[in-house]
């Protein structure tokens, strides 16, 4: 028995210890889900899909932009909708039928025709979207939220409409019009609309830091922790959980690429010495330094 305990014993002692090491988490990538008129749902993400939509033809390129181009007369009187809904960390661009180029960010989900028949171009945005709309006096593009609608003829713009946060509107080029109960509200280059209880506001920005996303970045200026924590958790997909809730009105002043690790974030706002921060698989603890 003595003998063989020792030679357990050394056998434990020479097996190899396996360590797994967390993988990083990764920042968001081109990924959505097309839902056609059927219902039939397609993942558009690594992989080239053509569909053909009652004479639209729907194509998903390797540069991941998804594309509407009319084939027959077929779809210049019904209309049908399609929508693209893009995940938590995940973000997607495509072609509207007028040429309309639209830019979706994580957890957004844009309802549209696929063709543009009648008077107006309109459309239902939840989440967040910049647009670079075809220009068309004749046919307004409207884009509706949940709280007001935008109406443009053609332009440039961002608009931010996420369930409990504050809706914006941003112009980067032409005009805009903002109406909600009844009012109008025109906006011009480098003026932010946004809403604070029912009422409509008006503010210059910094274009580079309001819609920073669209150029692949990330751009807070005095902001606070809290809604720093949103946009963080849904491009990189994990959950934020508060020590201290009181933390999320701190307010900070960061810049990073888009493509950045989470980790590499992290620490960016631990070096302000304001907060510790620990991300342990999916979860981001946050409580005061």
């Amino acid at each position: 028995p003595l003998s063989l305990g020792v030679f357990l014993l050394i056998r434990e002692n020479k097996q190899e210890k396996v360590v797994y090491a967390e993988v990083p988490v990764q920042p968001g990538r081109k990924q959505a889900v097309l839902t056609l008129s059927s219902g039939q749902q397609v993942m558009l993400a690594d992989t080239i899909v053509h569909v053909n939509e009652k004479g639209m033809v729907i194509s998903n390129f390797p540069d991941k932009v998804l594309v509407y181009k009319i084939m027959n007369d077929t779809m210049k009187t019904e209309t049908i909708y399609n929508t693209v809904t893009v995940p938590r960390g995940g973000e997607y661009k495509l072609v509207l039928a007028d040429g309309t180029i639209v830019w979706l960010n994580s957890d957004s989900q844009l309802t549209y025709p696929v063709a543009f028949n009648g008077d107006t171009r309109e459309l239902r945005l939840k989440g967040e979207a910049f647009f670079e709309v075809t220009k068309d006096i004749h046919k307004p593009f409207i884009v509706h939220t949940s709280q007001f609608d935008i109406r443009v003829t053609g332009t440039q713009f961002n608009v931010r409409s996420y369930p409990e946060e504050r809706e914006s509107a941003t112009l980067a080029e032409g005009n805009i019009q903002l109406e909600m109960n009844r009012h109008i509200y025109r906006i011009v280059p480098g003026q932010q609309a946004y809403l604070q209880g029912q009422e409509v506001k008006i503010k210059e920005v910094d274009l580079e830091h309001a819609i920073a996303w669209r150029h692949d970045a990330f751009s807070f200026k005095e902001e606070p922790l809290g809604n720093i924590m949103n946009e963080l958790s849904r491009w990189y997909d994990v959950h934020i959980f508060y020590l201290n809730p009181a933390v999320k009105k701190l307010h900070f002043t960061a810049w990073f690429r888009r493509n950045s690790s989470l980790e590499e974030v992290i620490d960016i706002l631990k070096k302000t010495q304001k907060i510790n921060v620990e991300l342990k698989g999916k979860t981001v603890t946050v409580r005061e330094f």
